[in-house]
């Protein structure tokens, strides 16, 4: 939320948006796998639904950082899977 003159409400408020992605978490085998829904293959386990999310962030993130990082490099090898 913006103040009437185009600075944060609230101090310590970014004026940057972070990007926000929609969270599945499932309970399976005695943990929990939290999934970033849109986000393939970004899948984090945790033994709380607390710690599942947790490293979900610390995944997403280090999924963000490799995409940037790697955003300019063509691929060498392009295979496809018969699932």
């Amino acid at each position: 939320m913006r103040a009437a003159r185009g600075r944060p409400m609230f101090r310590g408020m970014s004026t940057d948006a972070s990007p926000r992605f929609r969270i599945a978490i499932h309970r399976a085998k005695g943990c929990y796998f939290a999934l970033a829904l849109g986000l393939p293959g970004c899948v984090a386990k945790g033994a709380t639904e607390v710690e599942a999310l947790e490293n979900l962030r610390a995944t997403i993130r280090a999924g963000l950082a490799i995409t940037r990082y790697l955003e300019d490099d063509p691929a060498t090898v392009e295979i496809e899977i018969n699932a």
